[in-house]
């Protein structure tokens, strides 16, 4: 999108520009202009992209109102000007984060209507409609993109959020076994222990395990409060557990299906999070890629890395339902915590592959 925006911007702008040569001889008036209309739409590249300084944006704005005057008092309506207007309005409208910048906005809006009467041009009033009509249409375009990008933030912090909530419910199921294992086998040993001193010590073990497991059990009734009465996850199985996620797959999938699982040993957040990616992408080969004839799952130790991967050789096909389009986004999010990367995308000729990597001393 962003290697489009510049041609979008700036072939109209050259098409202005020639059709100002055509209209007006004057020369000198055409390449200041032009110089003004094309110093606005580099503001409005800049913008797009990265926010200048107030400093230069109200520089390039008085500078370039200054030359529409000047081209005003010489009875002259330029294009080039008018299409920088559009322009500029419709990127400020896109990136506005603040009334001001609104307010900006609907001054560049008021200027590039008004502008054609001071050049004489306005009295039939066809000029000024024709600004209107471009300014509001861009204007338009612009606030919907800020809506969709406003969403997408929205959207994107939602699926993080479910992401951590899922991981501290998971976490909540480990430590908790974990900590009841500690538990029984302190009471145990307390039970047969002979010396008061090692009885006393069982004693404190157990009792600062079980407040340990009342405090976790609070904080996870907390976040099901606040994220619905989701039961609590299983943790995680081994990669005997990416062997039952691939069967089941094929159990109900016309493809062919290799699965090459090496028997690695995994630390447990490891094994949640390559337990996800392995799910998550074959849910997505079921929306996306129902063409798909071979699929291919493997995990294995390659050099320093564990290295999960999901490949079909039928990307983007079509499915069954669509998707947000963030479900990567959690996977991704849950795989930093343990050092490890993914990559997602067309590997050949239509192709696609999920690739999770994650160092092999994190699972030690």
């Amino acid at each position: 999108m962003r290697r489009l925006l510049p041609v979008v911007m700036v072939g109209p702008l050259l098409l202005a520009a020639l059709l100002d040569l055509v209209a007006d001889p004057r020369w000198l008036v055409w390449v200041v202009g032009v110089a003004a209309a094309a110093a606005v739409v580099a503001l409005a590249l800049r913008t797009a992209t990265r926010r200048p300084s107030a400093a230069v944006t109200a520089g390039v704005l008085l500078g370039a109102a200054a030359v529409q005057g000047v081209v005003a008092w010489q009875g002259t309506w330029l294009s080039s000007l008018g299409w920088a207007a559009v322009v500029l309005a419709g990127v400020l409208a896109a990136v506005a984060v603040s009334r001001r910048d609104l307010a900006l906005v609907a001054v560049v809006a008021v200027v590039g209507v008004l502008a054609p009467f001071a050049t004489g041009y306005g009295v039939e009033g066809l000029l000024p409609l024709a600004m209107a009509t471009a300014l509001s249409t861009s204007i338009g375009i612009g606030l919907l993109v800020r809506s969709q990008r406003a969403n997408a933030a929205v959207l994107r912090r939602a699926v993080v959020t479910e992401e951590r909530t899922s991981m501290a419910r998971e976490l909540h199921d480990l430590v908790a076994h974990e900590v009841t294992g500690i538990v029984v086998l302190a009471q145990a040993t307390g039970a047969v222990a002979d010396e008061p001193t090692t009885r006393d010590a069982l004693r404190r073990i157990e009792q600062s395990g079980q407040q340990a497991l009342e405090q976790i059990r609070a904080m996870v009734q907390a976040l099901r409060e606040e994220t619905g009465d989701a039961a609590l996850r299983p943790t995680a199985r081994g990669t005997a557990s990416i062997r039952r996620l691939a069967e089941d797959f094929a159990g109900d999938s016309t493809a062919q299906m290799t699965t090459e699982v090496e028997d690695v040993e995994l630390a447990p957040a490891v094994d949640a999070a390559l337990q996800r990616v392995a799910a998550e992408a074959l849910t997505n080969l079921r929306r996306h890629s129902t063409a798909a004839r071979r699929v291919e799952v493997t995990l294995g130790r390659v050099g320093d890395e564990i290295r999960l991967r999901v490949w079909n050789d039928a990307a983007g096909s079509g499915g069954v339902g669509g998707g947000s389009g963030y479900g990567l986004v959690g996977v991704r999010e849950r795989l930093a915590l343990v050092g490890g990367t993914l990559e997602a995308g067309p590997d050949g000729a239509d192709a696609w592959v999920v690739e999770a990597r994650v160092p092999a001393e994190v699972s030690r």
